[in-house]
Order: C-alpha cells, then sequence, then structure tokens
C-alpha cells in the first residue's frame, strides 16, 4: 500500500504572519450538542436501571437482590480486565466504553426482560413451551439490544466521531456490553436460584446459589461475549472498509451470528442433559472462543505494525525520528517509556507519555483508514490536533527530564517548529480520488 507524503517542513502555518478568522465549528461538535447526548444517555440508562433493579428487587427481595448483585460482581472484575487488556494499545475514551457497559447492564437487559416476557406468553399461549421462547425469542431480542452501542458508534463514525476504527475496536465495546448485560442477567438467576422454585421442585439456598454460580460464572462468564463479539467483529470490518455493501453486509452477518450461536447454546442449555451441555460446551463453544480470542490478538498486533508503516512518512517531514517510532511499534517498548516517563516526571509524566502514545497510535490508524479509500472529511482537523498532541506531550516530557537523561526515542525531533499545510497533504493531493 502506498501512501501519501505527510506533512512537509517548513511551510508556515496558515496562522503565522496575517490574522484569521476562527474556523467554523460542525454543529456535532459543539460542546452543547455533547453536553446533551451525554445527558441524554446517562438519563436513558439510568431509567431503565431503575426500571429492570426495580423488577429485580420487587420479585427477589431487598436482601436477596443485594446477595445477587455480590455473587454477580464477582466474574466482573476478570472479564473487564481482558477487553482493557486487549484494548490498551489504541485504548477507546472511557466515557465510551463506559455507556457500552451500562447500556447493557440496563436498556439492554430492560428491553429484553420485557419482550423475552411478552413473546414467552404468546408462545406457552399458543401451547410452546418455555425452551422454544430460550431458542427462539430471546437471541435475536438480546443480541440486538446488546449491539445497539456498536450500531450508535458505527452511525456517529459518519459524523467525523469515529470510535471503531476496526475489528478490536469492535470486539472491545461488543465485549463491554455484553459483560454489563451478564452482570445484571446473572443478579436475576443468582437471586432465583437462591429463593428456589417449588413449582418447579428446585430446592433454593446457599447451595443452590454456589452451583448456579459455578455453572455461569466459572463455567461459562464468557458466554454474551462470546456472542455479541459476533457483532462486533462485524461492525469492525464495516468500520475499515470503503465499500457500501460491506458497511451494510457485515453487520448484519455479524448480528446472524451472535444470533446464532447464542440460540444454539440456549438449545444445548434447555437439553438439561449435563452430557449434551459438556459436549456442546467443549466441541463448539471452546474453539469458538479460542478462535476470537487468537484473531482479536493477532488483529491488535497488526495496529503496531500500522505505526510501523504509517509514521515514517511523518519521520520524513521532521515529525519523528526513527528511534520514536521504533519506540512506538511494540507494548514492551511503550511500557518501558511510561515507566521511564514515571522515573524522571512522576505519574503526571507517565500519563504525558501514554497520551503521546496514544496520540501517535491514532494518527497511524488514521492515515492508513485514509489511506484505504475510507472517506473522512475531519481528517485535517484530526491530523491537526494529533500532531500537536503528540509536540506538547513530547516536550512536556523532555522538559521535565533530568540532565544526562537517557531518552527513550534518541535525539528528539524538532516537529513542534513545523507548521501544518492541508491537514497533512502536499498540494494537488486528492485524497478521497486517489487510488492506493
Amino acid at each position: 500500500m502506498v501512501y501519501p507524503p505527510g506533512p512537509q517542513p517548513g511551510v508556515p502555518h496558515p496562522s503565522e504572519g496575517m490574522a484569521q478568522p476562527a474556523p467554523m465549528v460542525p454543529w456535532h461538535r459543539r460542546r452543547w450538542v455533547g453536553i446533551a447526548v451525554a445527558g441524554a444517555a446517562v438519563g436513558v440508562i439510568a431509567l431503565a436501571g431503575l426500571g429492570i433493579y426495580g423488577i429485580l428487587g420487587y420479585n427477589l427481595g431487598p436482601l436477596t437482590l443485594i446477595l445477587a448483585i455480590g455473587t454477580a460482581v464477582l466474574p466482573v472484575p476478570i472479564l473487564l480486565a481482558f477487553f482493557w487488556w486487549l484494548d490498551r494499545y489504541e485504548p477507546e475514551p472511557r466515557r465510551y466504553l463506559a455507556f457500552a457497559f451500562g447500556w447493557g447492564a440496563c436498556v439492554a437487559t430492560f428491553a429484553a426482560l420485557i419482550i423475552n416476557s411478552f413473546g414467552g406468553r404468546v408462545i406457552t399461549g399458543a401451547g410452546g413451551s418455555e425452551s422454544t421462547t430460550a431458542v427462539l425469542v430471546a437471541p435475536p431480542t438480546e443480541e440486538f439490544f446488546k449491539a445497539v452501542p456498536l450500531f450508535i458508534l458505527l452511525i456517529l463514525a459518519v459524523t467525523g466521531r469515529r470510535q471503531i476504527n476496526g475489528v478490536v475496536d469492535g470486539i472491545v465495546y461488543a465485549g463491554m456490553s455484553a459483560v454489563g448485560f451478564a452482570f445484571t442477567e446473572n443478579v436475576l438467576y443468582f437471586g432465583s436460584a437462591y429463593l428456589g422454585d417449588e413449582d418447579k421442585n428446585m430446592p433454593g439456598g446457599i447451595t443452590a446459589l454456589v452451583v448456579t454460580f459455578v455453572l455461569r460464572g466459572i463455567f461459562s462468564p464468557f458466554a454474551h461475549p462470546l456472542f455479541t463479539s459476533m457483532t462486533g467483529l462485524g461492525v469492525g470490518l464495516a468500520a475499515r472498509s470503503r465499500h457500501t455493501w460491506v458497511k451494510i453486509v457485515a453487520p448484519i452477518g455479524g448480528y446472524a451470528l451472535a444470533v446464532t450461536l447464542h440460540g444454539t447454546w440456549n438449545l444445548l442449555a434447555s437439553s438439561q442433559n449435563f452430557g449434551v451441555i459438556l459436549a456442546g460446551y467443549t466441541l463448539i463453544m471452546l474453539p469458538i472462543l479460542a478462535f476470537m480470542v487468537g484473531l482479536a490478538i493477532f488483529l491488535r498486533g497488526r495496529e503496531a505494525k500500522v505505526v510501523g508503516r504509517v509514521l515514517p512518512i511523518y519521520a520524513e517531514s521532521g515529525w519523528f525520528t526513527t528511534q520514536e517510532i521504533a519506540a512506538l511499534a511494540t507494548i514492551q517498548n511503550r511500557r518501558a517509556g511510561r515507566q521511564w516517563a514515571r522515573q524522571i516526571a512522576g505519574s503526571i509524566g507517565a500519563k504525558a507519555m501514554a497520551d503521546y502514545q496514544f496520540a501517535a497510535t491514532k494518527l497511524a490508524i488514521a492515515r492508513d483508514s485514509l489511506a484505504r479509500g475510507i472517506t473522512n472529511r475531519e481528517f485535517p482537523d484530526e491530523e491537526r490536533q494529533l500532531l500537536a498532541t503528540v509536540d506538547a506531550r513530547r516536550q512536556y516530557i523532555l522538559q521535565n527530564a533530568r540532565p544526562g537523561s537517557t531518552m527513550p526515542w534518541g535525539t528528539p525531533p524538532q516537529a513542534h517548529q513545523y507548521g501544518y499545510y492541508g491537514g497533512g497533504h502536499h498540494p494537488g493531493y486528492q485524497p478521497h480520488h486517489q487510488q492506493y
């Protein structure tokens, strides 16, 4: 793949030597819009949370609800740690991750409870069984509502707010929503197990709670994240493609795979035959889980290769040194850089180094997407902001370094002396018409 030249050194910033009018901020980038959207998202999640936990509290009772919540939270840190680990190379904003988790834990579960209950009544009224509801109604309903944050972020990419840049991002957001959903669903299952059900001859108590926890919290805590990761895979492919048909087919195909896998798991569980469940778990679920984990780790490794492939363009213009790019190209080198910054400037220095690394990575991924023909009308402004962040954080770290300190990137570049030209394009460069 051929990349266009980066910002050219020696070109003065447009603001030098003459007054420039303030750039017009697109309406969707204005502060009040962001505040309104964030407020609406928090409001929807809060109302849904009150609804779902109000229902659970009414059905389980306050003490059982507290016990169930305490038990359901146990596997959550392990699952979240995995997705944070997967996301550490080009981390997503915490507010978006929190939104995905909150949506899954409150909105998705509340909507699924209502629709599943209604669908169950219709099916049982027509002579069907609860197993039919679990296989035909629950999977499409739950997978759709768990995937809503993914669809929202994919749509927002059209306005320039591109948060999903590939499959890894899609899997991370899918996992966060699914972990939230599984947490609230486990509250229901753990509370119900503790109370028992005399009509179904199911004794309750601590023993029943422990058995249910082993089955759901230890035996299959990854189930919901695995299902929804299929939709995340499709959304990630759509975000990395310039073809309209891929942007439509990939999310739909991913959602269909999620529903199929979810329905298969529910079908196995509905058999209530431990041998059948164990066989399905061993022959179907574990291999798919291993494949998805391996795929996610492989694709995360490719992000490092993008940095090594794209940033040399900027090195030619003086924005990075060869040593810097090498220090950014692996997780180990990036970790060493943060440790070095912490030693010379404490936690603030480590944060500055992390910001520098993340901005450089995002710059490489954004330019790689542009080279692939993925339209991004706001790339010039995004490139300018990311280069400014890289330079500002680098200068902060260097200013706080002790005399004689060994720099993790050798002799620092002087990119802060350079200006920007057309968001990183030389005259005549047409990114949306160039073929790569």
